[in-house]
């Protein structure tokens, strides 16, 4: 004997199903609206492994470099070539990091609609030939 099935069980369309698409269809708009953050992340994330990286082979390389080294001079020469690039490693890295990291500032996690007003709150003094012109017809009123 079969089962009799519903017009809507043979296409595949359940009532699970449009929940399950409703459901993922959230999903893949929240992805969307989050990508800048993953993103930039992400890119944060490979930048300090790349640094991590950098910095390791620097200091693998020392006993090779310091074997090379057959004057004090060489030495502090070579101690002040390995500090320096450290310093220009490390300030290049956060360079790129803060980069990375600015991406998903404040606007791309703004909920809502954008309820700033478009008044200036600089401001600035009047001429003063304005100023004096203001006076007159304050004082003829």
């Amino acid at each position: 004997m079969v089962a009799a099935t519903s017009r809507a069980q043979a296409n595949g369309k359940t009532p699970i199903h449009s929940i399950f698409n409703m459901y993922f269809s959230g999903l893949e708009a929240f992805g969307q609206a989050y990508d800048p953050f993953t993103k930039g992340f992400a890119r944060a994330q490979l930048e300090c492994m790349g640094h991590l990286n950098r910095r390791a082979q620097a200091y693998l390389e020392i006993p090779n470099r310091l074997a090379q080294c057959r004057t004090p001079q060489d030495l502090v020469n070579e101690q002040v070539r390995f500090w320096r690039t450290a310093y220009e490693d490390y300030t290049a890295s956060m360079g790129r990091v803060t980069e990375a990291l600015s991406s998903f500032a404040l606007p791309h996690l703004a909920f809502g609609d954008d309820t700033t007003s478009g008044r200036d709150y600089i401001s600035f003094s009047e001429p003063e030939e304005q100023r004096s012109s203001r006076n007159r017809d304050r004082k003829a009123a």
